[in-house]
């Protein structure tokens, strides 16, 4: 009998079997900001959160783009949603 067992105590993206992302867009705040952020998922439940700002897909470090790779799910969000998702709520 052969077990597997993957190493889960690094939070390297590539130390995971399966890396899938959400962008989130909500409205442009009261002075045309974007209020745009990326969430990166693992499969064993840690996340991370990236503001996407004005410099778009690469707020996100290379090795989780590379993980994903153009399948980010695009979801729409309200401007209150957004702020609770910065704020870790």
């Amino acid at each position: 009998m052969t077990t597997t067992t993957t190493d889960t105590t690094t939070t390297t993206p590539h130390s995971y079997p399966s890396t899938y992302g959400l962008h989130l867009c909500a409205p442009n705040d009261r002075n045309g900001n974007p209020q745009r952020a990326y969430m990166v998922f693992a499969d064993d439940g840690c996340h991370w959160v990236y503001e996407e700002g004005y410099i778009g897909s690469h707020a996100v470090p290379a090795e989780h783009r590379e993980r994903i790779a153009g399948r980010w799910t695009r979801i729409n969000i309200t401007q209150a949603e957004y702020r609770r998702i910065l704020r870790g709520i």
